[in-house]
Order: C-alpha cells, then sequence, then structure tokens
C-alpha cells in the first residue's frame, strides 16, 4: 500500500472524530439530564455539552484556517488529536460537576477546529477535481459509518453508566499514529494568489455556501439533540436511541458514497435541492406519524437527503477557491457549520416547549423546504437556466 493510499485512509478516519466528538453523547443525555436534575434547567444544560463544541470550534476555525495555510497543517492535525484523547478523557473524571463536564467539552471544540479545518484542507492538496469529490464522498461516508459504531457503542455504555460514555473518546488513539507517520502535506500546485475572495461573483458564492452550512447543521441537531428525547418520551431505551441515530447515519453514508454518481446526473445546485427536498419530506414524516417505526423510517429518509448535501458543499467550495487560500475558506465555513451546532438548542428548546415535538417537526419541515426554494430561485437568478453549470 502506498503512501498516498494510506494517507487517505488516515484523512478518512480522522474526519470521523467529529461525528465522535458530539453526537455519541446523545443516548447518554437523558440519563446525565436525571443525574444533574438539582441543577436548574438541567436539561437544557446537559443538552449543551452537546452543543458547546460548535461554539468553540465556531470561534476557533478561523484561527485554524489561517493557521494551516501559513503552518505544517499535518502537525496541527497530530497535536489536535491529541487534544481530543486528552479532553474527552476529562469529562469521564470530572463526572461530579456538569460546569467541569462543559469545560473539558470545550477544549473538545478547539481540537475539532483544528482536525476538520486541517483534514479537509490536507485532502484537497492530495485531490482534485473529481478524485476530490470522490474523497468527500467517502468522508462524509466515513463520517456517517463511524457514527454507526460509535452511537452503537455509546448507546451499550450508556445503558452500562452514562459516564462510560466518555471512554469512547479513546478511540482516537488508533488514528493517531497512522496520521503521524503517513499523512505528508504535498506542495501547493498553483502559485499565491491573492487572501480575499477573487471576484464578486464567487464572493456571492461564498456567501450562499456558508448560508446553506449553517442551516444544514441546525437542521441536524435539531434531529439528533432532539430526537432522543422524543423517543425517551415514548419509552425508548437508551440502546434503542442509539441505533435509531445509528440508522440515520448509515443511511446518510450510503447515499454519501454514491455522491461521485449523483454529479453524474446533477449539477451542485440541482443536487442541493434534491438534498432539501428530500429532508423536508422527513421531517413531515415525524410531524404527521408518532409510531416507532414512522420515526426510524424518517431518520433514514433525513440522512439520506443530509448525506447528499454534506459532500456536496465542501466540494462546491473548493471549485472556486484556490489552493492557498483554501484553509482560510474552510476555516469561515467550519464557523458556520458549528455557529448552527451552538444556535440549534438555544433555537428550538423553546419551539419545542411552546409546540411539542409533532408541530415542531411540521414547522421545521415547511422551513426547510423554503430554503430549497431559495437555492432554486437564487439559482435561476444568477445562472439564468438550469442547463448551465458551474462545472
Amino acid at each position: 500500500m502506498n503512501q498516498t493510499r494510506l494517507a487517505t485512509w488516515f484523512l478518512l478516519l480522522a474526519s470521523t472524530m467529529t461525528v465522535l466528538a458530539s453526537a455519541t453523547l446523545a443516548p447518554a443525555l437523558p440519563a446525565m439530564t436525571v443525574a444533574f436534575s438539582g441543577i436548574e434547567h438541567a436539561a437544557f444544560w446537559t443538552k449543551m455539552t452537546l452543543a458547546l463544541p460548535g461554539l468553540v470550534i465556531a470561534l476557533c476555525a478561523p484561527i485554524a484556517g489561517s493557521l494551516v495555510d501559513k503552518w505544517n497543517s499535518q502537525k496541527l492535525l497530530v497535536n489536535a488529536l491529541i487534544l481530543f484523547v486528552l479532553s474527552g478523557g476529562l469529562g469521564y473524571y470530572w463526572q461530579d460537576s456538569l460546569w467541569l463536564i462543559l469545560g473539558s467539552r470545550a477544549m473538545m471544540g478547539v481540537a475539532v477546529a483544528f482536525i476538520m479545518v486541517s483534514g479537509t484542507t490536507i485532502a484537497g492538496r492530495y485531490f482534485e477535481g473529481p478524485k476530490f469529490s470522490q474523497f468527500m464522498g467517502l468522508q462524509a461516508a466515513f463520517g456517517g459509518f463511524g457514527g454507526v459504531l460509535f452511537l452503537a457503542l455509546a448507546g451499550f455504555l450508556a445503558e452500562q453508566h452514562w459516564t462510560w460514555v466518555f471512554a469512547i473518546y479513546s478511540l482516537a488513539l488508533l488514528v493517531l499514529p497512522g496520521v503521524w507517520l503517513w499523512v505528508k502535506v504535498p506542495p501547493v500546485s498553483l502559485p499565491p494568489q491573492t487572501q480575499s475572495l477573487p471576484s464578486s461573483w464567487m464572493n456571492r458564492t461564498f456567501l450562499l455556501c456558508c448560508t446553506l452550512a449553517l442551516v444544514e447543521i441546525i437542521v441536524l441537531y435539531g434531529l439528533t439533540i432532539h430526537l432522543p428525547f422524543y423517543l425517551s418520551a415514548q419509552q425508548a431505551s437508551a440502546s434503542t436511541i442509539g441505533l435509531v441515530i445509528a440508522g440515520f447515519l448509515f443511511a446518510m453514508s450510503c447515499v454519501s458514497m454514491g455522491y461521485g454518481r449523483v454529479r453524474q446526473y446533477l449539477n451542485i445546485k440541482q443536487a442541493h435541492l434534491v438534498g432539501w427536498l428530500i429532508v423536508a419530506t422527513g421531517f413531515s414524516l415525524l410531524g404527521f406519524v408518532n409510531t416507532f417505526s414512522s420515526i426510524v423510517c424518517a431518520s433514514f429518509v433525513i440522512g439520506a437527503g443530509l448525506g447528499l448535501i454534506r459532500p456536496n458543499l465542501v466540494v462546491w467550495l473548493f471549485e472556486f477557491v484556490p489552493p492557498p487560500m483554501r484553509g482560510k475558506a474552510m476555516g469561515i465555513m467550519t464557523t458556520c457549520y458549528f455557529t448552527g451546532q451552538f444556535i440549534s438548542p438555544v433555537l428550538f428548546e423553546p419551539m419545542i416547549a411552546s409546540l411539542g415535538f409533532q408541530l415542531f417537526f411540521i414547522y421545521l419541515a415547511m422551513t426547510i423546504a423554503s430554503v430549497a426554494v431559495l437555492v432554486a430561485g437564487i439559482y435561476l437568478l444568477n445562472q439564468k437556466t438550469w442547463l448551465k453549470q458551474l462545472d
């Protein structure tokens, strides 16, 4: 196995740390809420253990992006993985204090910011064009399949005790040696260019990409944060909750694996439109039917839509941002992703308290359908016709 292939494997494995950092806590949230029930607004603060890393990532990602463009991104990735392992383990040892757990989650946010930005930027040096599209599809698939494994394991661990879930972060130790030994940084193939986006059209495109990234992650965490509580209210066990969310990630991964083939038939904007319409369909199903089988089916549908959207957005970004600027651009987009992760519980908690789960899901489906229409409208406005592609 040559060095490039080994580097590809470990970059893909490193990308799964994003899922490992956040969604794996989901099956433990109900039990964690009970453990800290003496704290005012305990349900909100335990949900913030899932969302707080997003705020920290949002703050740190632009810094990470600037450093990745200037420093050795492989060394930054290695150090970020070390911090990831340390901060994850602290959650177990600080189990008596919700505030210290939140502190360890903030540390993890710093680690994930550097892992996301440096890993994707390095991949952009290894691959261009269709090969990069294929890599991004695989990266999204690895994140999803990794999530299936991690969430199934997290559900089992949460059944034993909610604190056991923090032991899962030690899995990063299996990735660290390979990143250190085999991931190198290929030289930039293009000469350095200006540090600003090269044209007014690209500025508008970049703004659209960032807005869609923000909306995507708000929707994603609208499901992964609140679905455990919806299922718990229907007497589902922690392991069952973990398996349902794992099924959602499995569907997301399967679609992402086929992203390269989808791009043979749909351009970037069309793929985004189709993805959002699929997600809206899934949330509509959640809202109108509340049987366990329908919830499982809806989670699969939502996962399929997001599986199309996730790799598509980063490929779109890298199509118009030149290599010397990709770290900075990826850092800004990562900020948008994880600002959404932090906003999601703050935005949706009062809505669920007021509307209930099912009506909330219906309104969310309507909002997502509006996003799909917005994507279509912007495309038609700027491109005049769906037949003209950016490729």
